[in-house]
């Protein structure tokens, strides 16, 4: 996939939009109440003026005894308001502000950074510029199949067939999604194995499950990494990389795919061990996947990344025949 430039204006300008889209629904509500429920209108009224009243009283410097009557006769009418709506088949909220993101109501920014709703939205164009919400729709949990997998031990001192091995494997990926929903929620992955075993679609699964659930999750195969995000951004000082640069460090999930295709150089070393200790300290979640074993991961990669990647990682190997050229056959075969 190729990424391009994205345009934060125009991200910008779609939080106006849904402030302005909001703040006219909010209006709409009110009007509602106001001609079903008219004594929810005197309550606002005599609330607004209660509070310009106690605002007074405090820069006149009236005694705290009296502030505090005004603010309990507030409590009884923000009290009778909610028994009003309620009574009426209304949420007790019904009139509060309307937020599509309640974290930043909607301005995209908590504390002078960027909500973790401007991060997703970054994302979803990036999904729109590229082909992956299509793969999505394709190759998820609900199409995975485990037919594909023998049932018969394979080669070598495997304790489990490859149907076993994979069916585990499933398991423990959906344990792993749940953790992102909970305030541990970091799961390191590698995933390796030969070609043609499901790895991609595995990966893609992850993926999808946790974009569903509003997690912000940023897919790279290596070579688009470390030749076009990170060699533009840090080699050739491109600014229309920084919003793809600062994804790698700060999106929940951060998919490397097919590790070891890129031209591995000093450059390469030591961005990919930046990038595993950094997320690992800061609590963020990356998945690796890989055609290489791991004595080929530790002949080709440093020992501190290893170490890294051992210590942190859950490790899945996917074993078995290879599945492509299993669906190749059948297809050719279901033709003759």
């Amino acid at each position: 996939m190729t990424y391009k430039k994205m345009s934060i204006e125009d991200i910008i300008h779609e939080y106006e939009q849904i402030r302005l889209n909001n703040f006219r629904k909010s209006q709409e509500r009110k009007e509602e109440i106001y001609n079903k429920i008219p004594r929810i209108k005197d309550i606002d009224e005599e609330s607004s003026l209660s509070y310009i009243k106690a605002a007074k009283m405090k820069l006149n410097n009236q005694s705290d005894e009296d502030v505090e009557l005004i603010k309990e006769k507030n409590r009884r009418l923000t009290e009778e308001k909610k028994e009003l709506l309620k009574n009426n088949n209304y949420p007790e909220d019904y009139l509060e502000p309307i937020y599509n993101c309640s974290i930043c109501k909607d301005t995209g920014y908590v504390n002078q950074d960027r909500c973790r709703c401007f991060t997703n939205k970054i994302i979803d164009g990036l999904y729109e510029q590229s082909n992956l919400r299509n793969i999505f729709k394709k190759e998820n949990f609900d199409t995975f199949s485990l037919d594909y997998y023998s049932k018969e031990l394979y080669s070598g001192d495997r304790a489990y067939s490859p149907y076993e091995n994979v069916k585990n494997i499933l398991s423990l990926s959906h344990k792993l999604i749940d953790k992102f929903d909970t305030d541990t929620g970091c799961a390191n992955i590698l995933i390796y194995g030969e070609t043609g075993l499901g790895k991609t679609f595995l990966t893609n699964c992850i993926a999808k499950e946790l974009l569903d659930r509003n997690h912000s999750v940023f897919y790279l195969s290596a070579n688009e990494l470390f030749e076009d995000v990170l060699a533009g951004f840090i080699m050739q000082n491109n600014d229309s990389y920084f919003d793809l640069y600062n994804l790698i460090y700060n999106c929940e999930l951060l998919i490397i795919d097919d590790l070891g295709t890129e031209l591995t150089n000093n450059f390469v070393l030591s961005e990919l061990f930046e990038i595993i200790n950094k997320r690992s300290i800061m609590n963020k979640s990356t998945l690796i996947s890989t055609n290489l074993s791991i004595k080929q991961l530790r002949d080709r990669y440093t020992e501190r990344i290893m170490s890294r990647i051992v210590d942190n990682y859950t490790v899945f190997n996917i074993y078995g025949e290879n599945i492509r050229y299993k669906k190749r056959k059948q297809a050719i075969n279901s033709q003759t």
